[in-house]
């Protein structure tokens, strides 16, 4: 599973990369640049490849996440699944932020219960219902973050 991801990306990455890689380095080897010259060239051209890949991605999970909403706007089962869903995590976060805490302090709840991850499943949960193609649009290409790590790693 992890090498098909890897050869997925890798195999776009190494498309958009290697042709002006292969210039540079034709450029370098034919004394027509320095060395810190291919290295500003290299790392442009992965930074560039990086940024496309990432703009490919974010538009992809735009139209998956716009033709789920159109096709819940038309969908009575949907919609019922996705409000029982919502729902039922609001009370989790309901029940271990508010009702929990009353009940520790009335005594009414021992020591022994441990909440253990259903808030923490519940915030996610919520956080996807309510729109986790925004939340991931906003940590793509706007964020840059694989870029900056692809600057960090490369400037070392």
């Amino acid at each position: 599973m992890f090498s098909a991801i890897i050869s997925s990306l890798g195999g776009v990455f190494i498309n958009k990369f290697i042709d002006g890689a292969l210039q540079a380095f034709t450029a370098y080897q034919n004394k027509q640049i320095s060395m810190e010259e291919l290295r500003t060239k290299l790392l442009s051209l992965m930074v560039g490849a990086a940024k496309d890949i990432e703009v490919s991605h974010a538009d992809a999970l735009t139209k998956t996440y716009a033709s789920f909403m159109d096709a819940m706007k038309t969908s009575k089962v949907i919609q019922y699944g996705w409000a029982t869903a919502l729902y039922s995590q609001l009370f989790v976060l309901f029940w271990s932020q508010w009702m929990v805490p009353m009940l520790f302090a009335y005594g009414l709840l021992g020591i022994g219960w441990r909440a253990g991850t259903s808030a923490e499943w519940a915030y996610l949960i919520v956080i996807g219902l309510l729109g986790m193609a925004p939340v991931v649009l906003r940590s793509g290409p706007g964020a840059g973050n694989l870029t900056d790590r692809l600057k960090a790693m490369v400037s070392k």
